[in-house]
């Protein structure tokens, strides 16, 4: 049985519901063991199924000093310290560094994704008929009714129509949108990070903002292609349980595409 370890990051108590739904879902798995680990700035007393929580604070509370010390830090190369609460999701890959060679997958997420057994599955499925220099992700939905909505397919954000590739008699192609809020990768591929980067620390300065930047990284500077299962793209879709960006509620953005705009897409990626 594949032994997972799984590093969520959580802000704040506003969903706390999501986190306990996202962790007893994946305490359910059946054919893997999973370790589940919490970075929180609060204390999470009431959520169950945590192996271990890590409290972590702000390094400096002087607020107009941390936030300069953040932007310098940012702009040269992220030395660890946590001057910015943007910055709590890097801290999840220090855990999974320390962890690396006593797991077989590593799974980083944020609080409200919700990850599926099938998920790992197909994962692991893919990783059998992959090449080095591919990885597979998933892409984010939210739903609106009977039907679903895609944030990530907003503004310049397409398929790339000419990634088509054939693998294992299934076909995969790459969204140009990597951010995914988590990612999954196999100590091997783990390993080939660690021989390029410093995983607990590089931060790259592309277009990406800063909190998706623990994800983002992994697809765009590591040497491996961000790929998704076309030929079973129900599969490798995961839910934002907030559903917050199809009106635009919370105050963020209203992003995105709905479902029929995917589908005339994948019809074309694979006619």
């Amino acid at each position: 049985m594949k032994n997972i370890l799984v590093v969520l990051v959580n802000y704040g108590s506003e969903q706390l519901d999501y986190l306990q739904k996202v962790i007893s879902t994946i305490k359910s798995f059946e054919k893997y063991n999973t370790t589940i680990v919490v970075n929180s700035n609060i204390a999470l007393d009431g959520i169950t199924g945590i192996d271990r929580v890590n409290v972590l604070q702000r390094y400096n509370k002087f607020y107009d000093l941390s936030d300069l010390l953040f932007k310098i830090s940012i702009l040269n190369h992220w030395n660890g310290r946590l001057y910015s609460y943007q910055l709590l999701p890097m801290t999840c890959r220090r855990v999974i560094d320390q962890e690396s060679e006593n797991f077989d997958y590593f799974l980083f997420t944020e609080n409200d994704h919700l990850w599926l057994e099938h998920h790992v599955d197909k994962f692991i499925e893919y990783e059998k008929i992959l090449p080095e220099n591919r990885i597979a992700g998933l892409i984010q939905y939210e739903e609106e009714g009977n039907g679903k909505h895609f944030p990530a397919y907003h503004r310049r954000y397409d398929w790339d129509y000419s990634s088509v590739e054939e693998y294992g008699g299934k076909k995969f192609a790459h969204f140009t949108n990597v951010n995914q809020s988590s990612f999954l990768i196999s100590r091997q591929q783990l390993k080939r990070i660690k021989e390029q980067r410093d995983f607990t620390q590089f931060f790259s300065k592309d277009h990406y903002r800063t909190i998706p930047k623990t994800n983002t990284d992994i697809y765009q500077h590591c040497g491996m292609k961000k790929v998704i299962c076309i030929s079973e793209f129900d599969d490798n879709i995961i839910h934002h349980l907030p559903n917050i960006y199809i009106d635009g509620k919370l105050g963020r953005n209203q992003l995105g595409s709905d479902e029929s705009r995917m589908q005339q897409a994948l019809e074309r990626l694979l006619s």
